[in-house]
């Protein structure tokens, strides 16, 4: 009985990876896709990049920019400080019972 099953098990992995594999449908097991009668245009525009979280734009690099840039990091990693130290007080907290 217990071959029967290891055998099934077997028989059904083989032909799950054969499926997967793509290898029913080289010998005609598998219906082959039909192709469509419409064409397919593509619609992407290109995306222009916007400054992010206070930062200038991408090729400026005027003192100015850079000094706009030099704070925006700033004011991140001041941030970043502060949710590591949140985070830190949170393991230090004590079991209430």
């Amino acid at each position: 009985m217990a071959k029967w099953i290891i055998g099934s098990i077997v028989v059904a992995l083989v032909a799950g990876g054969l499926w997967y594999s793509g290898a029913l449908a080289k010998f005609g097991m598998m219906p082959s896709p039909t192709p469509t009668s419409t064409p397919v245009v593509a619609t992407t525009t290109q995306a222009v990049a916007q400054p992010e979280n206070g930062m200038s734009a991408n090729n400026d690099a005027s003192n100015a920019a850079l000094a706009q840039d030099t704070a925006a990091i700033d004011a991140q990693i001041t941030g970043l400080s502060q949710d590591s130290a949140h985070v830190d007080s949170s393991m230090n907290d004590k079991s209430t019972q």
